[in-house]
C-alpha cells in the first residue's frame, strides 16, 4: 500500500485549493515518477479518502506498494516525490 504523508496530503490540499473545480486527484506512476491528474472515478479504481480524494488502477496501486508520497521542501517549495519505505 502507498503511504502518504502529511506533508503530501498538505501539497495534494494546495494544489487543489488553486483548482476548487478538481475534487478529485488521480495519482498517475509514469517513469518514475508520480503525476496528478484531475480524476474521474472508474469501476476498478482504488479510492483514497481524503482532502482532496486520491483515485488510483490497480496497475498503479501494485507499482506504489511499499513507497511513500513525500512533498520536501525545495528551492522551488513542496514538491511531490516518491520514496521507499524503509525496512
Amino acid at each position: 500500500m502507498l503511504k502518504i504523508t502529511d506533508a503530501a496530503w498538505a501539497r495534494l490540499s494546495e494544489l487543489q485549493s488553486t483548482r476548487p473545480d478538481i475534487k478529485v486527484v488521480r495519482l498517475v506512476h509514469d517513469g518514475g515518477r508520480v503525476k496528478c491528474h484531475r480524476g474521474i472515478q472508474r469501476a476498478q479504481d482504488h479510492v483514497i479518502d481524503g482532502s482532496p480524494v486520491l483515485l488510483m488502477a490497480p496497475a498503479v496501486v501494485r507499482q506504489l506498494s511499499g513507497r511513500t508520497l513525500d512533498a520536501p521542501e525545495t528551492k522551488r517549495g513542496a514538491r511531490l516525490r516518491l520514496q521507499q519505505i524503509s525496512r
